[in-house]
């Protein structure tokens, strides 16, 4: 990865504000296998949507530019193409500190209006076989519709963040 300081470039060794190294590399290797997977469904298929999905996800992040903001003399990106591809490690990334920052805010200005108590609640279910985990997911979606239909329920709550994750055992 490069930065441009003044037309001079440079390996960048970019870090958070915690002193946290970020480590694009690692995360553009991962795209770079999920490329190859779109890739062999393209030639197991023949379908070439998923060729056009290689390619993107292939050019992800290709480039980096950085500028040293004046102020902070921190780095910031300021040039990329990213391809938005849902799969693609990069993307997946930048869209989890994306969410992470909006709800930062969000939760701050709630805090500064509403002064509310928080509840921070985790719901899981066992280990699925692949086959099985859309309907699981389906389930668990209308589950969660469900207890947000009740009147005590959604007298009592201002708003809720909702995520899924799905997890991979790599024994298997």
């Amino acid at each position: 990865m490069l930065y441009s300081d003044e037309s001079n470039y440079s390996i960048l060794d970019d870090k958070t504000a915690t002193g946290k190294k970020r480590d694009w590399r690692g995360k553009k290797v991962r795209s770079s296998l999920v490329a190859a997977h779109y890739e062999g469904l393209e030639k197991r298929t023949g379908a070439p949507y998923y060729g056009k999905k290689a390619e993107k996800v292939c050019n992800c992040a290709e480039c980096l530019v950085f500028r040293r903001d004046v102020e902070t003399g921190r780095l910031r990106l300021s040039n990329a193409y990213f391809c938005k591809v849902r799969l693609c490690s990069m993307c997946a990334w930048r869209r989890s500190l994306k969410i992470a920052s909006h709800n930062k805010l969000i939760v701050e200005e709630a805090n500064r209006q509403y002064k509310p108590a928080w509840i921070f609640l985790t719901l899981t279910v066992k280990n699925v076989e692949g086959d099985d985990l859309k309907q699981t997911i389906t389930d668990m979606m209308k589950a969660w519709n469900r207890l947000f239909g009740y009147k005590a329920v959604k007298t009592s709550v201002l708003g809720y963040f909702r995520a899924l994750e799905i997890t991979k055992n790599h024994e298997q």
